[in-house]
């Protein structure tokens, strides 16, 4: 007989199948077709989530709050009165211990939403919730792998609009700028995400190809990156 634990979505699991959470996160990155059978399998995702709460709270307490009061000011724009600096920064810090613990979790929902929405809804599939939330928090290591390595990055330049985005293949953009805007919205490992989180739909759904749902995610990605940048600059 074989052994079963509890997993981390609350059911119970055969260990000899299912990979650690250690083990599935190196298959985001290194064979996530293959991870992504397995949760197809076995959904587990609150390991997966809780992980990423923390790592994401870590990235916000590392950042130096001479960078967090960088992004204030800029916000505030020119010459803005103490008391409105001081209370930036008091919601600043809410949101820098607050912000991984109430929007990480929210991102996940909305992502594996999303895959619900257009593969089950729209297009008839059949895949569960909690499959499509296996999938979404998984993949949400690679964006969260780049705000690690953004982070010194950030602290070395003294610049808190650091970011690895297209931007960085058209220096000397004008900040103000559309262009600028928008491909500062495209982040590579964003991007690396869409594609990956494609081939998950592609392993939740026979039917679609992971071709063409990554270029379904990566075409929202782009609309969201245009209208933002339209209308934030």
């Amino acid at each position: 007989m074989t052994e079963e634990t509890p997993g981390d979505n609350g059911t119970p699991e055969q260990a000899a199948n299912l990979p650690s959470l250690p083990a599935r996160i190196a298959q985001v990155f290194f064979s996530p077709a293959s991870l992504f059978d397995e949760l197809k399998a076995k959904p587990a995702w609150i390991g997966a989530l809780l992980t990423l709460m923390v790592v994401s709270l870590l990235i916000n307490v590392i950042i130096p709050e001479e960078l967090i009061r960088q992004l204030v000011m800029e916000q505030l724009g020119d010459n803005p009165e103490p008391a409105q600096v001081d209370a930036a920064m008091r919601m600043a810090g809410i949101f820098r211990y607050i912000g991984p613990i109430v929007f990480t979790p929210i991102l996940a929902v909305i992502l594996a939403g999303l895959v619900l929405l257009i593969w089950n809804l729209i297009l008839g599939g059949e895949a569960s919730f909690a499959q499509a939330m296996s999938v979404s928090t998984h993949t949400l290591f690679i964006p969260t792998l780049g705000g690690v390595l953004t982070v010194p990055l950030m602290i070395a330049a003294g610049d808190a609009t650091v970011s690895l985005s297209l931007d960085l293949l058209l220096p000397g953009l004008d900040e103000e700028g559309f262009l600028y805007g928008f491909l500062h919205r495209l982040n590579l490992f964003s991007i690396w995400a869409a594609v990956v989180l494609g081939i998950g739909v592609s392993r939740l759904y026979p039917k679609a190809s992971a071709g063409s749902a990554a270029l379904a995610l990566l075409s929202l990605y782009i609309v969201y990156a245009a209208v933002s940048a339209a209308i934030f600059g």
